[in-house]
């Protein structure tokens, strides 16, 4: 008898299970947070619309045209917060919106919204008083910054390693498989809640791994994206190089310049926002959205120096002309489901529940099987039981 008749009988499978217990009970809090904040997160637009509704949308009706112009709008919000820089500017993504445009100083960013039938300064938003932003903080940066950030990237780790031995800690056996498919309400609760965490497990074992895949990406992508260029390049799938030419403190090209050569450029997108750059050396970076305007995943950037107005280089993300390019790509949409309207939000959304579900379900099964016991030894006086995990979680 072998793994696939009796893998309960299999010593290295006992192993794997201990491995999956004991990352499981490590990993439970994590997966609580990671789940429901993703869930949130989702909705992240809808959210952000919803709470600060009185910003998003004009005094008056607009017209299809806003009657000022981005670069009005950007000395408004220059001369109304000295010693601030911009570093991103959005005009109105549809009649009736305000601009958006985000600056800061040291530490300090504020997003603010100007009318776009005034000129005049709508309102501003603190994030560090936000919600919201302390939910997308949470989620990234497990409210810890960059050691944050890479305590993410390891639980991400985890996680993946508790999809593969959960994979196959799963498996019962030939003629019992199938039980792992499904849940039966009329045996006892410890039963029930461990078919519920098999079934949930086997069901959503795919987007579980992607979702630790790309976690562990978005902090360490280098090194998976020099394992995929070596068979496929990646290159269309992120920024081009490029090197900007010294300048001074002289004035800047007329962005009103630039956004129209950015239209030249990409003739059937339309002018969507401005990066600005992060430092002296840096570009400016006009975005041209073939598709909708904050669709990223379908959208040119335009490079600039902005001393000289001179196009440095030009990235029409989305495009990509290589197997290797359009996985690494994907991995951002997929990890979000921002992309493909409201159905699939609600499907992540939903999907992301199985987190915090696979967690509390793992830690009642833990009890079930050793924890009750030994408390009952100890408030008896008796010494614990001594016991093997002979089935699987």
């Amino acid at each position: 008898m072998g793994f696939l008749d009796r893998p309960q009988r299999v010593w290295w499978r006992k192993a794997i299970f201990q491995i999956h217990l004991w990352v499981g009970i490590a990993l439970c809090l994590y997966m609580l947070v990671i789940g429901v904040t993703g869930s949130i997160l989702v909705f992240e637009s809808e959210l952000e619309h919803w709470v600060y509704a009185r910003f998003w949308r004009a005094s008056s009706p607009s017209p299809e045209k806003p009657a000022v112009e981005l670069p009005a709008v950007i000395n408004t919000v220059t001369g109304a917060y000295p010693g601030f820089r911009i570093s991103v500017a959005y005009p109105p993504d549809r009649p009736g919106d305000n601009f958006e445009v985000f600056v800061h100083k040291n530490e300090r960013l504020l997003y603010v919204f100007v009318d776009p039938n005034t000129g005049r300064i709508a309102g501003e938003i603190n994030p560090y008083r936000s919600a919201l932003i302390w939910i997308i903080d949470l989620h990234f940066n497990l409210l810890a910054g960059r050691v944050g950030e890479v305590l993410n990237g390891i639980g991400a780790a985890c996680l993946l390693l508790l999809c593969v031995t959960g994979a196959v800690v799963w498996w019962a056996g030939l003629k019992h498989w199938t039980r792992g498919l499904k849940m039966n309400f009329r045996r006892s609760w410890r039963r029930i809640n461990f078919d519920l965490h098999s079934a949930v497990g086997f069901w959503t074992l795919l987007i579980l791994s992607m979702w630790a895949f790309t976690g562990v990406y978005f902090i360490w992508p280098k090194p998976i994206e020099s394992f995929v260029n070596r068979f496929s390049s990646v290159a269309s799938a992120n920024p081009p190089e490029f090197i900007v030419p010294p300048r001074g403190s002289g004035p800047w090209t007329d962005l009103n310049v630039m956004i129209h050569q950015a239209q030249e450029i990409s003739p059937n997108a339309k002018f969507a926002g401005v990066f600005f750059p992060g430092s002296d050396k840096g570009a400016l970076t006009l975005l041209m959205a073939r598709g909708a305007a904050r669709d990223f995943t379908q959208m040119d950037y335009v490079y600039f120096d902005p001393a000289t107005g001179k196009q440095l280089a030009l990235w029409h993300r989305g495009v990509n002309d290589t197997w290797g390019g359009r996985f690494i790509f994907w991995l951002s949409p997929l990890h979000f489901g921002y992309d493909w309207g409201l159905a699939i939000k609600i499907l992540w959304a939903t999907l992301g529940v199985a987190l915090p579900l696979l967690s509390i379900t793992g830690v009642l099964m833990y009890w079930n099987r050793s924890l009750s016991r030994k408390w009952k030894s100890l408030k008896h006086g008796d010494s614990p039981p001594k016991h093997h995990h002979a089935h699987q979680l």
